[in-house]
């Protein structure tokens, strides 16, 4: 068996960490999390986990800002990203994208069916 997968989850709503807390690791998945911007730059670039689930509006910085530094760092440069988001249109959910810094990120509008975010982690990591 493969060792599990690290997902750093960021987020502000405790609701959002604790589920994601709860569902990933049943999935196959180890799980990071983080409350601010600042400490998702700091729990990513010590433990360079394989996938970040940004939250778009954090109380420090945008999450959009956040991955830009990320991005800019040869450590945690190419660590994927899927954003979060309680802003965009569920509508839209299957073809939402962010440019940040020239790169596309893909977007899951909040709140998610687990089975939809589950489906880009897949795809993203396996």
């Amino acid at each position: 068996m493969n060792p599990a997968k690290t997902i750093l989850v960021v987020d502000d709503e405790q609701e959002v960490l604790d589920f994601l807390e709860k569902k990933l690791p049943e999935q196959g998945y180890n799980v990071l999390r983080a409350a601010t911007a600042m400490e998702a730059i700091r729990e990513a670039r010590k433990n360079l986990p394989q996938l970040i689930l940004m939250d778009i509006v954090l109380p420090d910085m945008e999450g959009a800002e956040a991955v830009r530094l990320l991005a800019e760092a040869p450590p945690t440069q190419d660590i994927p990203v899927i954003f979060l988001s309680g802003i965009l249109s569920k509508d839209d959910m299957t073809d939402l994208e962010l440019n940040v810094g020239g790169r596309l990120y893909k977007a899951v509008s909040k709140p998610f069916a687990f089975e939809d975010l589950l489906r880009e982690i897949k795809k993203t990591i396996g």
